[in-house]
């Protein structure tokens, strides 16, 4: 183990913080408001530019802007507060400890998963740069991990760098 092992694991410090604190539910609907929420947007604010073209004057480009995000900000508020009643509900049958528990599990695995790209994307530039002795880098043994679950999960980044 080596220093790059202990900055690699204290990056994983605010996840654990982040899961406990947060939960699985409002975790799991973050991500999936800002993907759904980003996607309807893109859908539909087309149609509601010319809809709102009707009552209110201005250039396109500002009411496309305008569309994308009321749609975006609807659909994230309405998953939030979806969130909130899930996790209330969670409480009322004393689930709120596996709520916290399955956040933590979920947290490691978003860092880990972003610790991960990180060093492949640190992997490549390395490799034209050679800002790092890659002795050292095959030494850490977080950052192999990362590396491993990166490319497991992502295969064709092989192929990208």
């Amino acid at each position: 183990m080596n220093i790059l092992d202990i900055v690699l694991l204290a990056c994983l410090i605010p996840a654990v913080i982040q899961g406990l604190r947060k939960g699985f539910i409002a975790q799991v609907v973050a991500i999936i408001s800002l993907i759904l929420g980003g996607w309807l947007a893109y859908r539909f604010s087309s149609a509601l530019t010319g809809w709102l073209g009707q009552w209110i004057e201005a250039p396109a480009a500002a009411m496309n802007i305008i569309s994308f995000i009321i749609i975006f900000a609807i659909v994230v508020t309405l998953l939030f507060l979806l969130g909130k009643i899930l996790e209330a509900s969670i409480k009322i049958i004393l689930l709120g400890w596996l709520n916290r528990l399955l956040g933590l599990i979920f947290a490691l695995f978003k860092y880990v998963l972003v610790l991960g790209l990180l060093t492949v994307l640190f992997d490549s530039i390395n490799g034209k740069f050679n800002i790092v002795q890659e002795s050292y880098l095959s030494s850490s043994v977080m950052y192999s991990g990362f590396r491993s679950i990166a490319y497991s999960i992502f295969p064709y980044l092989k192929s990208l760098f």
